[in-house]
């Protein structure tokens, strides 16, 4: 980790600890052609069913799922999520225990937002495994239990010190607003990386970047990203925090492309959201209610048909349309969802639906009890800042405004997105 100088909000030259070291984020190890990976995939599981076929192993089945539930999350084939969660079972009946399979479901279930479901599950699997405590941490951050998740982090770390279990604690730290000691967390897992999981390393790479980002390190958080393309040309995740990128500096039509280019590479109806953003910055209000409207088909069949389709999105995509006859279901549905999490996710989309219907006070509640989580976003400072000017607190709106500058140097008018009145 090396110190970096970046103009801070009084514009005067400030430190921070969190520009990352060129060596830590340099993948050290052989990079295949992304072909040859995808291809090395799909002849595994050919040769996996054809295995099962003669013989029905329990770990085959086991194998067999986690192959497709990571080819699902790769490309976001429902099919393969389906098919995932058909081995892994297939693969319980013929030996409940002691049996992988079950990780799949948890991580299956965590897809699905069934977070409780997701710790019972990985709870079943063996007390001393890591995988299982970072399936249990990664459910537990989701929730906004930030404690639990830091035990699970550390219990990981402890069974097995490796560059995913680093990762988990650095997220966890991340969400805690303990940003140096994330950082070094980052650096340590790319530092202990072991060759092969390619996916795993842009992963790793393009969370990074993300943090980094996030907390307006934009020149680190490229080397991040742009190390992440390089592992896995085209990885989504690192793609679309290209876009966010391009956003926070004032190119929203390169973001757009960007956000359109993960989506058709993953299917995440997450980059929609985003690329709406994206053209609605660009003055493209027509572009942007169209993809507005697309999410809200695909996010209101899956929730009809118990799918991979997320409630938060659905309130996203209502309060960014700002429809007063909206709102309300906005709310409704950010409720539940905070009932079911205490995330800082949950509690500023539900802050934000609020604002944006009228509910001041309420609101202020909840953007106060999403800072006392740790979080440091832009946005969520930005949203303080507006309540804060609208009760007349010139103050506190002059702080978060600060705060929100120092996390989003330039401010390109991305962050005031979806906080305005209704239409």
């Amino acid at each position: 980790m090396r110190l970096h100088r970046h103009p801070g909000g009084d514009g005067r030259p400030e430190l921070t600890e969190l520009a990352p070291d060129p060596g830590a984020l340099r993948y050290r190890h052989a990079v295949l052609p992304s072909a040859d990976a995808t291809a090395g995939t799909a002849d595994a599981i050919a040769a996996l069913e054809t295995r099962v076929q003669d013989l029905a192993s329990p770990f085959d089945y086991a194998e067999l799922a986690e192959l497709y539930l990571r080819r699902a999350q790769s490309d976001g084939d429902p099919g393969d999520y389906r098919t995932a969660e058909a081995r892994a079972r297939r693969s319980l009946e013929l030996l409940a225990t002691p049996n992988p399979a079950v990780l799949t479901l948890a991580k299956l279930a965590d897809a699905r937002h069934d977070f409780r479901a997701a710790i019972d599950l990985a709870r079943q699997h063996k007390a001393r495994s890591a995988s299982a405590q970072i399936i249990i941490a990664t459910a537990h951050l989701a929730l906004g239990e930030l404690a639990d998740a830091a035990g699970a982090a550390d219990t990981a770390l402890a069974i097995r010190p490796d560059a995913a279990a680093y990762l988990m604690r650095a997220l966890v730290l991340q969400a805690q607003g303990r940003d140096a000691e994330a950082a070094l967390d980052f650096a340590r897992a790319a530092r202990v990386e072991e060759p092969g999981d390619l996916p795993a390393a842009a992963r790793l790479r393009a969370l990074w970047g993300r943090f980094l980002l996030r907390r307006g390190e934009l020149a680190g958080a490229a080397r991040a990203l742009d190390e992440a393309l390089r592992v896995v040309p085209g990885f989504a995740l690192a793609t679309a925090y290209r876009g966010e990128l391009a956003l926070r500096t004032g190119h929203p039509d390169d973001a757009a492309h960007l956000f359109e280019q993960a989506f058709i590479a993953s299917r995440q109806v997450r980059y929609l959201i985003d690329q709406a953003r994206a053209r609605a910055l660009a003055g493209d209000a027509a572009a942007a209610d169209a993809l507005r409207g697309q999410v809200e088909t695909v996010v209101r069949g899956e929730l009809g048909e118990g799918g991979l389709g997320h409630r938060l999105d659905l309130v996203e995509v209502l309060v960014d349309r700002g429809r007063p006859s909206e709102l309300p279901e906005a709310i409704a549905l950010a409720r539940q969802e905070v009932a079911r999490r205490g995330s800082f996710e949950a509690r500023f989309q539900l802050a934000r639906a609020l604002a944006r219907a009228g509910a001041r006070d309420e609101a202020s509640r909840e953007v106060q009890a999403a800072l006392a989580t740790g979080a440091r976003e832009a946005q969520l400072y930005e949203l303080a800042a507006l309540l804060a000017t609208q009760r007349g607190d010139t103050a506190a709106a002059a702080l978060y405004a600060r705060l929100a500058d120092r996390l989003d140097p330039g401010d390109s008018g991305w962050r005031k997105l979806g906080l305005g009145q209704p239409r």
